[in-house]
């Protein structure tokens, strides 16, 4: 379950955000005022947010507890949390797992997660069931009778997740802010507990926590989707009728005392590269400073044009990234800063992100930034409201914060109205040398660190007092005469426009002499043309409240663009001089260049990635797939622009090229002008060589690797069919039946036995070489058992075909996770293009599904036979 602190959600708007620009042919679409949501209450006191949206054939539910992590007594530290785990198993009428396994059966996703200061269920299905998922929802709020050996083994559960966090910097460096930060109030506390708390839990403390916040008056039920409101209505009234209605539990926390001086927290652990947040206090969602708060993010930390980006990371290279963001709820927040960067560089960039924060005491934001800052904040409205479940959670955090699902409206009159005078008073006000905190985590061994002294004194040197002061599923299609595909899909749901164009390339086509080039290529294809360079480039995009990108993965290469549809031609204008005439600037090279071998130092930090890395390697023989995609050091360092040119003019050949667009556009208009401009491009007709397949090995191969981490990762698994081939659909379903809430694995491994907190199946999807296999991280004690679990259920498989439910759950969650991952434009043209590339054709998504309905119990059993031998698997493992 996820407990990360909840930042607030203000990612809806009502009201289009027209850009004063001249537009050429792009269709408009504007978020109508009457756009609003519904809201009711039932006799219990049970809120109920509806939204109609029949955009796609599903629903959104979600089921608010307005608890959390600070509600907790000392003695009941992590019990928010363990709670949601609890119900997680199953209401008292259901059993353990078997009510997640039941909305996955029906096509949907269950989930939950625990912040400071709510506990929220949600789940997204099909919208045929929508009443089968507010049943599910209705009975988790049932609370099981646990004995005392189930409510151990939920503890070890919930352990192994806290083991989890230790090893993710991110998690451990903002829990060493909020607790320097919050000495008094809860939210200094960590939302999952500490092992000492976890150790300590009595089921006394767990059902009286229910007792006190779990009641009809605490909650918020929100619903969007494609249903009737007049028979939800009715459904929720039946199904809900029973949550108690006792009175709210008053909150009363205490207030966090006024910092006088700064404060620093130094965690060191099992890192190559440190981590770094500020924090600044800031007050509650409520207060009249909150929008200023959140617009100054956007200037000084949000997007690859903002001051620390521009001055800290690219200008000076004291970092390898750097965010702002504003973290405020019901009660005071921080506004905090974040980086990643090399241990011997944090005097240096504390120093640097301090004089941007303390500038904006003292100068005026620049009316081009102020522009940017508006039309970014924005943007973040309209990409919320792709998906129904991002228009659910921003209704429920809207209702739980402000007591109004509908404020996005007037929240971004709020944020229209802000000038930059506005911007530095809030600034001043906020922006202190007494109220930083500071948090480190750096690398172990890490020696002449910093003091809250030092600190003190650089931050008061640099703080200066302040001056006075319409949607269409029709697929367009076309091939050009050089050879080149372009594919348009009309979506006219939102203003957005996104074009996506790619080639067959990536690791597939690399060897250990070249391994890591098109990683470099994708890195430098924004970087610069012949028309803009990388700042002006930077800065065009996001004037248009843009985004632009490159990427290299397994099979592809590919770049994507995403813009207002207002602003399309003039999108479209960049995006095609960035594909046709990068320059690879030399300058732009070698900080990208450097960027590159940070992450290749760095990538060991995250022991998932890195295990399943090995597995690769252990697996593939000759295979391209063994490499990783960001290549090694020696490869990288020799990289000249001249190769990287060279092998973009290979690659990049319109015969191999298809370009897609989706969006709030005209087809037939957006087609014409994609023909004249792409039809000029000449053929190069350069011979490439696509690998093949390494399958039918039969040997047993297990490596170990060791790496400072809390758990120990395995990964176990086969060479299998390569997307598309006619067994890859079983495989899919055969990995869901041992994956997610519901599935063998979770149940068998980690609900039954302890053994670990993640574990699950994976397939490769990638039309070029197929893998099946399964990852699990469990305590270095409980390795064998763990690996003599995961041989048993791949036994089970070949013995004894799987029971109907599960064939049904996980068909039915197959097709509706494909449907909820589709949702959003830049999602659908990567999938066009992909699926173009690889000859799957743009009717995949329907032949996907009929392909899964299809397959049998008897199909998996045969699978197993054929592809997953007990005496020819791959093992890897990476732990202490």
């Amino acid at each position: 379950m996820d407990t990360s602190a909840a930042k607030r959600f203000f990612l809806s708007s009502t009201l289009a955000f027209f850009l004063l620009l001249p537009l050429l042919f792009f269709c408009q679409a504007g978020l109508a005022s009457s756009d609003r949501a519904e809201s009711f209450a039932l006799p219990n006191g049970l809120r109920v947010i509806a939204k109609q949206d029949s955009s796609a054939p599903l629903v959104a539910l979600q089921l608010w507890v307005e608890t959390g992590g600070a509600d907790e007594s000392a003695e009941e530290a992590g019990v928010a949390h363990f709670l949601e785990h609890v119900l997680f198993r199953g209401s008292a009428e259901s059993g353990t797992g078997k009510l997640a396994a039941e909305v996955e059966k029906l096509g949907g996703t269950i989930n939950g997660f625990t912040s400071r200061d709510h506990t929220v269920y949600h789940m997204v299905l099909p919208a045929a069931h929508a009443a089968s998922g507010l049943k599910a929802l209705a009975q988790m709020m049932q609370l099981p009778l646990l004995d005392e050996t189930q409510l151990k083994r939920e503890v070890q559960v919930v352990l192994a997740e806290w083991k989890q966090g230790q090893d993710n910097p991110r998690a451990q460096v903002s829990s060493a802010l909020f607790s320097a930060a919050y000495r008094v109030h809860p939210y200094g506390r960590p939302v999952i507990g500490t092992p000492e708390s976890l150790n300590g839990v009595t089921w006394e403390v767990v059902s009286g926590f229910y007792r006190r916040w779990y009641a009809a008056k605490n909650m918020i039920l929100v619903a969007v989707g494609n249903f009737e409101t007049d028979r939800l209505k009715d459904e929720i009234s039946k199904l809900f009728a029973a949550l108690p209605g006792r009175e709210r539990p008053g909150r009363r926390l205490p207030r966090e005392p006024a910092q006088s001086q700064p404060r620093l927290s130094v965690v060191k652990g099992p890192f190559t590269q440190a981590h770094l947040m500020l924090g600044f206090p800031i007050p509650a969602a409520k207060d009249r400073a909150a929008p200023a708060l959140d617009l100054l993010a956007f200037v000084l930390g949000r997007g690859e044009s903002s001051r620390l980006v521009e001055k800290v990371k690219i200008a000076r290279g004291l970092v390898n990234s750097v965010s702002a963001s504003s973290f405020s709820t019901k009660e005071p927040g921080l506004f905090i800063i974040e980086a990643q960067l090399e241990t011997d560089k944090l005097t240096d960039a504390v120093t640097a992100i301090l004089q941007e924060v303390y500038r904006l005491r003292e100068e005026l934001v620049t009316p081009w930034e102020l522009d940017r800052a508006h039309i970014n904040f924005e943007r973040t409205f309209v990409r919320t409201r792709e998906t129904l479940e991002g228009q659910a959670r921003q209704l429920g955090s809207f209702e739980s914060v402000y007591g109004d699902p509908n404020y996005a409206e007037a929240y971004l009159k709020e944020i229209r109205r802000l000038e930059a005078e506005d911007l530095r008073a809030v600034a001043q006000s906020f922006f202190k040398t007494e109220g930083l905190s500071v948090a480190l985590l750096v690398p172990e061994g890490t020696a002449n660190l910093t003091d809250a002294e030092k600190i003190a004194g650089l931050s008061r040197s640099l703080q200066s007092p302040p001056r006075a002061a319409k949607r269409d599923d029709v697929i367009l299609t076309a091939t050009l005469d050089n050879g080149l595909k372009i594919l348009i899909q009309e979506d006219h749901r939102l203003p957005v426009v996104t074009v996506h164009a790619g080639v067959i390339g990536g690791l597939a086509l690399e060897d250990e002499r070249d391994n890591g080039i098109d990683n470099f290529v994708a890195a430098m294809l924004t970087q610069g043309t012949k028309q803009w360079s990388s700042s002006q480039l930077i800065r065009a995009v996001e004037q248009l409240g843009g985004s632009l990108s490159g990427s290299s993965g397994n099979s592809t290469l590919s770049l994507s663009g995403s813009f207002a549809s207002q602003q399309a031609e003039s999108g479209l204008e960049i995006f095609l001089d960035v594909l046709l005439h990068p320059t690879f600037p030399e300058q732009e090279l070698e900080k990208k260049r450097q960027e590159i071998l940070l992450r290749i130092k760095n990538r060991e930090d995250r022991a998932r990635d890195q295990a399943l890395r090995f597995f690769y390697q252990t697996l593939l023989r000759n295979h391209p797939y063994r490499l990783d995609p960001s290549g090694q050091r020696e490869q990288v360092i020799r990289f000249r622009r001249e190769d990287l040119l060279a092998q973009y003019r290979k690659l990049f050949s319109p015969e191999r090229m298809v370009v897609s667009v989706v969006g709030d556009v005209d087809g037939e208009n957006i087609l014409r002008y994609l023909r004249a401009k792409l039809s000029p491009l000449q053929r190069t007709n350069t011979a490439l060589s696509l690998p093949q397949p390494e399958n039918g090995r039969r040997e047993l191969r297990m490596a170990k690797k060791t790496a400072k981490t809390q758990q120990t990762h395995l990964v176990l698994g086969f060479p299998a069919p390569a997307k598309g081939a006619s067994d890859y659909f079983t495989m899919k379903v055969l990995e869901t039946v041992l994956s997610r809430i519901g599935g063998r694995l979770f149940v068998e491994l980690r609900d039954k036995r302890g053994l670990a907190y993640s574990v699950g199946a994976f397939s490769l999807d990638d039309p070029l070489q197929g893998a099946f296999g399964i990852y699990a991280a469990t305590d270095p004690a409980s390795v064998e058992k763990m690996k003599e679990g995961m041989l048993s259920e791949l036994r089970r498989l070949r013995e004894e075909e799987i029971l109907p439910d599960e064939l049904e759950r996980a068909k039915n969650y197959l097709i509706g996770q494909y449907l909820i991952n589709r949702q959003t434009p830049a999602a659908k043209a990567a999938d066009l293009t992909t699926n173009e590339l690889f000859g799957f054709g743009s009717n995949y998504s329907q032949r996907y599904q009929d392909e899964i309905q299809k397959v049998s119990a008897t199909d998996i059993l045969k699978f197993a036979y054929r592809y997953l031998p007990p005496d020819g698997y791959a093992l890897a493992i990476v732990g202490p």
